[in-house]
């Protein structure tokens, strides 16, 4: 009887450390940029993020859910024209994007919430 308590009470301290341990972003960036649908569930809506305007001045701006356009983050065809250096911190990881003489500069930023990745913002600072 001792036995199977112990058992059970260490499947129940397993599956609670399960549940919380974070995510691993590389497993979860990977997914995000094979699975549409997965990604749209991903991305913090409304979308807040900042875009250089006509004037090439940083703006605001928000998109909603509809008005998402689902984002290839990892091609390797963009290679030749782009640079990308991944930063992943505890609860912050930032993809940057720089052109190679074209005029690129996009730092997309995720978050760690309740130990899953998120899409929070970008800012596209292209000329």
């Amino acid at each position: 009887m001792f036995f199977v308590f112990a058992m059970s009470l260490n499947s129940a301290v397993y599956a609670q450390n399960a549940k919380t341990a974070p995510e691993d972003f590389n497993a979860f960036f990977k997914k995000f940029n094979a699975d549409p649908k997965f990604q749209v569930g991903r991305v913090i809506f409304p979308l807040k993020y900042q875009m250089n305007n006509e004037d090439f001045e940083l703006t605001d701006y928000t998109m909603s859910k509809d008005k998402y356009k689902v984002l290839a983050l990892d091609r390797k065809s963009d290679e030749k024209y782009l640079k990308r250096t991944l930063s992943v911190k505890k609860h912050k990881a930032t993809l940057q994007q720089r052109g190679l003489d074209n005029g690129i500069y996009v730092d997309y930023i995720f978050e760690l919430k309740d130990n899953k990745w998120f899409l929070k913002t970008w800012i596209d600072q292209s000329t």
